[in-house]
């Protein structure tokens, strides 16, 4: 991992620079004296020693680990952190590597989130664990002078074999689901032919203009050859009439 700091010693009376980005501690066989500004700097006594520190936005991704979910089952859980320096003083006096302090901070984060929870639970929430490792991660990373933005889960990997088993649950539950949508289909066709058949049986009328509106459908195509029986012929001559 990258330190943060970039130590330098410079020479009595030569120019250096400070850019806007950095923050530079100067240092005075030892002592801290004061944080220099960006620009052009000039020391004429010897013995100092300037920590220039990088105050931009840092990304830090924390490699998969395996940790160990409530129903037993090892998962490797990445996760991408940006972060930035706001208190240069205090990083450098809490520790030598920020990095890799907020590297195990975030692992150890991550640990309190899987453990709680089954498998199939942590992979239906991943997108919420977030915001949680964020808050669990803030104090620390103030402690040392850092300033956490945003933490993401990255990736998550199952083993092999419990991967082929989530994949075959999901199928079934997608086939059950079409299966469901099949039958309420069914069941709204048989209602609406059932609510037809009871109008036509209560009015007899209705099922000879759905006779007549058929003929009608049929006679207006080409090609079409209509044999009709004619033994309710009156019956058809009374309703046409009317």
């Amino acid at each position: 991992m990258n330190n943060l700091i970039c130590t330098f010693r410079p020479i009595a009376g030569l120019r250096f620079i400070v850019e806007d980005h950095q923050t530079a501690l100067l240092f005075r066989h030892g002592r801290f004296v004061r944080t220099l500004d960006a620009g052009t700097h000039r020391l004429w006594k010897g013995g100092h020693e300037v920590k220039r520190i990088d105050s931009r936005e840092q990304m830090l991704v924390v490699q998969g680990q395996e940790l160990l979910t409530a129903d037993q089952v090892a998962i490797k859980v990445s996760a991408l952190a940006t972060f930035q320096v706001v208190d240069a003083l205090k990083m450098y006096r809490a520790t030598d590597d920020a990095i890799a302090m907020l590297y195990t901070e975030i692992q150890l984060a991550l640990r309190q989130i899987v453990a709680p929870e089954t498998a199939e639970a942590f992979l239906q929430t991943k997108a919420a664990h977030g915001a949680a490792l964020l808050t669990l991660v803030t104090e620390r990373a103030a402690e040392l002078g850092l300033a956490v933005h945003r933490i993401d889960i990255r990736d998550v990997m199952l083993p092999a074999d419990l991967k082929r088993s989530f994949m075959s649950a999901i199928q079934q539950r997608q086939e059950a689901q079409a299966s469901l949508e099949k039958a309420r289909a069914e069941t709204a066709a048989l209602r609406t032919l059932a609510n037809a058949a009871k109008l036509m049986r209560d009015n007899p009328e209705l099922l000879q203009l759905r006779y007549l509106q058929t003929l009608q459908e049929v006679g207006t195509s080409m090609g079409n050859t209509l044999v009709l029986g004619l033994t309710d012929s009156e019956r058809l001559k009374a309703i046409t009439k009317m």
